[in-house]
């Protein structure tokens, strides 16, 4: 359901600001919290806290705006198209003060509160279970749910900043707290997935938009994989069911609004298009916005654009390249039957353009953050990395079998320059798969520094010019300096190196 976000104020209130440090550490009442115990009367309380921890997602520091950006830019697969929003980023110059550094982190930290919100409220939940209208299953749902998002939201926090702050519950006064280590973070971060995947309902058994098993074990897998945990990583995965790729006829339903959770989709970030000036221009990151910028950037402004680099990876006759990427002479459209002539290349994937002939500001558009082709090439990795090559040519082969390309393993493959009869050639397929498959999906960059071939493939731009890229520093945004301002437990000395 498209409008499963739309809050209202008392509960836009629950994932209000949350990182506000004190001076001379004195406890200072945080006037933003709402108590628990006054709440979580009925199942549509429940329902409404739980929603208010999906908000933050839509907002301009995540996919609203700087969720996509960022890891975007930061990726070989894109080329910056002059848009200050994107050049800064693009040639890794961002600075502690600029709002892309601390939009996203504000964004996850007010939805981390308002994840806690909802899991302190579980004694009260219970407590009123006899004399409510809601169930048990609806309890364990809604702590489901803000388990799995406070640890996506830490997710993305360790993954752009390193080690930062554990907030694990609310307090009537705010305090500070120091950066705990990226190990700290990622054994919460885990063991969120972990109840998650516990708590929540599979696929099918609940609204369109919400997390369910299959999202929080796929989450669960892919940090396992950049953990190198790759016999947890094959365990989380190997649980996963509900889910298939699309046949190659239905491939561009990852990508539109008409084929918003499909079978293929794991979790997205729902967008309904409603809008007003605020969340056009000024959205405060307090509350909720209906729209996403991402196709007016990538496609109407051209803001990003497809690197030649990513264009030359693709091989001869692979669909897969006319469905990602608009080029001269390429069809598009409700019915396919207008033509590309913009003078440039252009991103195709979350357009609009699949379902219409023009793009809107007010993108409607829903975010994929995990699809089940991730998990099928993540799967590969895991295989290669357990040393079970031949498994993993299998999970590749259903990628290509899905766009009805060469399988691994044939001649015709191996004439192609992707022989996997060794190792070697076996991770490169996974490498080239990836990168296709995956391409302008914010997951390039974090395959790159998890390969530790960052500093060989962030290079230079389409000009052959370079973007200074500098893994001992960029691998990590800066600590936003309204953070070590504030926060008593974090000063100059803890900021990220390089900055």
């Amino acid at each position: 359901m498209k409008n499963i976000f739309r809050l209202s104020t008392i509960i836009i209130m629950i994932s209000s600001l949350l990182v506000i440090s004190c001076d001379d550490d004195v406890a200072v009442k945080n006037t933003n919290e709402l108590s628990a115990d006054s709440f979580f009367e009925s199942l549509a309380q429940i329902e409404a806290s739980a929603n208010a921890a999906y908000a933050q997602l839509q907002n301009a520091g995540l996919y609203q705006r700087y969720g996509y950006i960022l890891p975007d830019t930061f990726s070989d697969e894109s080329e910056s198209g002059g848009d200050p929003n994107f050049v800064t980023s693009f040639n890794f110059s961002l600075t502690p003060s600029l709002p892309q550094t601390t939009q996203y982190w504000n964004n996850c930290y007010n939805g981390i509160g308002a994840c806690n919100f909802v899991l302190e409220g579980e004694e009260t939940m219970r407590g009123r279970l006899a004399t409510s209208n809601f169930t048990e299953s609806d309890i364990e749902d809604a702590l489901g749910q803000a388990h799995f998002l406070r640890g996506l939201y830490y997710f993305f926090l360790v993954k752009r900043y390193g080690g930062v702050p554990l907030l694990l519950e609310s307090e009537a006064t705010i305090t500070p707290e120091p950066r705990s280590s990226v190990d700290q973070v990622y054994e919460v971060i885990i063991n969120e997935f972990k109840m998650a995947s516990e708590l929540l309902f599979p696929k099918g058994a609940t609204e369109n938009g919400r997390a369910t098993r299959g999202a929080a074990l796929g989450m669960l897998g892919k940090v396992y994989l950049h953990r190198e945990m790759y016999e947890e990583a094959q365990v989380a995965f190997s649980q996963i069911t509900d889910y298939s790729l699309l046949p190659l006829e239905d491939y561009t339903d990852n990508f539109n609004e008409s084929g918003e959770y499909n079978d293929e989709s794991m979790f997205e970030v729902s967008f309904n298009g409603d809008a007003t000036e605020q969340d056009l221009w000024s959205q405060t990151g307090i509350g909720v916005s209906e729209v996403t910028w991402h196709a007016q950037e990538y496609t109407a402004w051209g803001n990003l654009n497809p690197s030649n680099k990513l264009l030359a990876e693709f091989e001869d006759d692979d669909p897969r390249l006319n469905l990602a990427i608009l080029q001269n002479g390429v069809p598009y459209g409700p019915n396919n039957d207008l033509i590309w002539n913009a003078g440039n290349i252009r991103w195709f994937k979350f357009s609009q353009l699949y379902d219409n002939a023009t793009i809107m500001q007010n993108g409607s558009t829903n975010a994929r953050v995990l699809r089940y082709a991730d998990v099928v090439l993540m799967q590969a990795e895991v295989e290669h990395k357990l040393n079970n090559d031949p498994g993993a040519i299998d999970f590749l082969n259903e990628i290509r079998e899905r766009v009805e390309m060469p399988l691994y393993g044939t001649p015709e493959m191996d004439a192609a320059g992707y022989p996997v009869d060794t190792p070697s050639g076996v991770f490169d397929a996974i490498v080239h798969e990836r990168m296709i498959e995956l391409c302008g999906e914010q997951v390039r960059f974090d395959d790159l520094v998890r390969w530790n071939l960052d500093a060989q493939e962030i290079t230079t731009n389409n000009a052959g010019q370079s973007r200074g890229y500098n893994p001992n520093v960029h691998r990590l945004m800066p600590i936003p300096q309204l953070e070590i301002d504030t926060n008593d437990a974090i000063g100059p000395g803890d900021q990220n190196p390089g900055y």
